[in-house]
């Protein structure tokens, strides 16, 4: 027969799991709730991006060629390769065709680029910082735009080409364009749409006009592979090699 005191303690010891057990079940319930709440703040906080995003690496190196280029300069970065038969590393630099929105570098300057900003099929990088200037003063230069007013340019560029095809129906830029309304982004009208791409044509003739040739056809490629074009000029120049033989010789029976 148990005693009272030990009977006492069992009563004791079930109502104290009970309450452990129920505010363990309070306790899960609470962190279930807050992890329920937590993901939906960052489901409502994370917006999808208006334009794709890449994945970026920086680099550093030397301007090599400017001025040559409407808004674009060429970079050369310092790298080094191991040569397995001399068993030691040789310099290997590589060259870049990087972006300059306001043609703010000139030969000599160390500036910093970022990938993932294409802005035509050889040109993947841009300018986001000058680290040592050479010559003219940064402060007498065009602002280099920064890695933010880069993506708002971006994604300011989209939305006119967005404006447009909308005008047209197209649902992917009706989608697009009812997603920056939803996060606050300012949308362009049609009129400045249009009006972009008028002076993007007239700044296209301006530039076919001032280099004396057509505009560039597209993505058509080019009309004749390298080959052809040799066996052109080697031909050319057999032609005009026997054409003069021939003038050598008959000069030759007239004197």
């Amino acid at each position: 027969m148990l005693s009272p005191f030990v009977h006492g303690s069992g009563r004791d010891s079930t109502a104290l799991g009970a309450s452990h057990s129920s505010s363990t079940s309070s306790h899960a319930l609470v962190l279930h709730t807050s992890t329920m709440a937590t993901k939906v703040a960052v489901k409502a906080t994370t917006a999808a991006p208006l334009v794709q995003q890449y994945i970026t690496s920086q680099k550093v190196g030397v301007v090599v060629s400017a001025g040559k280029m409407s808004r674009a300069v060429k970079v050369r970065v310092a790298g080094q390769e191991w040569n397995k038969l001399f068993r030691k590393h040789f310099p290997s630099h590589k060259h870049y065709t990087v972006s300059d929105p306001n043609n703010s570098l000139v030969e000599g300057d160390v500036v910093r680029i970022t990938s993932g900003h294409r802005a035509s099929s050889t040109i993947r990088h841009v300018v986001t910082a000058i680290v040592a200037p050479f010559g003219e003063p940064v402060e007498n230069r065009p602002r280099v735009l920064n890695a933010e007013e880069l993506d708002k340019l971006r994604v300011q560029e989209r939305l006119l080409k967005d404006v447009r095809a909308a005008e047209r129906g197209r649902e992917a830029s009706l989608h697009r364009l009812k997603e920056a309304k939803n996060q606050g982004v300012p949308i362009p009208s049609l009129e400045e749409a249009m009006e972009k791409m008028r002076l993007h044509q007239e700044f296209e003739k301006a530039q076919a006009a001032k280099g004396g040739r057509e505009a560039h056809p597209g993505q058509g490629g080019q009309v004749e592979t390298k080959r052809e074009r040799k066996r052109a000029e080697k031909i050319k120049n057999r032609t005009e090699r026997h054409a003069a033989e021939r003038a050598e010789h008959a000069r030759k029976q007239i004197a």
